[in-house]
């Protein structure tokens, strides 16, 4: 097997998602690591095909989009949904003061069925968050469509420039341990 194709233990989503950053021509990851979305970090660090930073709060990861935009290169901010409250000034000020594309992807935290009391309010504050920033998001549930969406995503944020979310969900982040029984 080559260096940077995927185990048989890489989930599909994982899989998918790193294709799908590749055609959209992402040559950048910066993220903040967490369980739901750990086939996607793994496959990054391994991919000599992306630049793969790891921070340590989730505020950081807006200025490094900002900067590989600027560069002209496509970067991608993956966080879990909690992130997205540690990163909202320099987000909004990204978005607001200088009309910048910045393209997120969050494994949604809380989702129905969670056994974390505190993954609960990750959702709760997630969508009041994203929509008073104006930023608009799509929930992606389904394998066939972790693709498109994010195509579509790198899209729409360069066409107004201004921010855009996928928030991972269903079929699209790893099974929680809790889940498994």
């Amino acid at each position: 097997m080559a260096p940077n194709e995927p185990s048989r233990e890489t989930p599909r989503y994982a899989q998918l998602f790193i294709e799908g950053l590749k055609a959209a021509g992402v040559t950048v990851v910066a993220a903040v690591p967490e369980s739901l979305l750990a086939g996607v970090y793994r496959m990054c660090a391994k991919d000599n095909a992306l630049r793969y930073i790891p921070v340590t709060n989730e505020a950081e990861l807006p200025g490094i989009c900002a900067g590989t935009y600027l560069a002209g290169k496509k970067a991608i901010m993956v966080m879990e949904n909690s992130g997205l409250r540690q990163a909202c000034e320099p987000i909004a000020r990204f978005a607001y003061c200088h009309a910048m594309p910045l393209v997120m992807a969050m494994s949604f935290r809380g989702e129905w069925g969670e056994r974390n009391w505190w993954g609960h309010n990750h959702a709760q504050t997630m969508e009041p968050v994203l929509n008073a920033l104006r930023i608009p998001f799509r929930f992606i549930a389904r394998l066939d469509d972790i693709k498109p969406a994010i195509k579509k995503a790198y899209y729409h944020a360069d066409s107004s420039n201004w921010p855009v979310a996928m928030v991972f969900t269903g079929e699209c982040v790893e099974v929680p341990a809790y889940a498994k029984d």
